[in-house]
């Protein structure tokens, strides 16, 4: 627990540093993805994304460009790496094994 709330904390202060489109871009990112993880399985695809912003940002491409021009589907195609750490993808292939299921009925 002690571990994460460093690499939270490191987290926050890394995306603080980012210009402000980044960062604020980042923080909408954060809540949106925090009502699918598990438990703190949120950091490993919200520190790509911060990867991924901070060299954006160093080669001055504007956030828009990197996010693209659907953040959801921006971030649902990051979180879909990490079916193990999110509920939605475990609910999202629990409903299509039981639908399936019911059509073999």
């Amino acid at each position: 627990m002690i571990g994460d709330k460093k690499r939270y904390n490191a987290f926050k202060q890394d995306m603080a540093a980012l210009p402000p489109a980044y960062a604020k871009t980042l923080d909408a990112l954060q809540r949106y993805i925090w009502n699918f993880a598990k438990n703190g399985a949120m950091l490993d695809p919200l520190e790509d994304i911060l990867h991924m912003f901070q060299e954006s940002a160093a080669e001055k491409v504007p956030v828009n460009q990197a996010v693209g021009d659907d953040p959801v589907v921006f971030a649902e195609s990051i979180m879909a790496q990490y079916p193990d750490d999110l509920w939605l993808i475990k609910y999202r292939n629990q409903l299509r094994e039981q639908v399936a299921e019911a059509e073999r009925l």
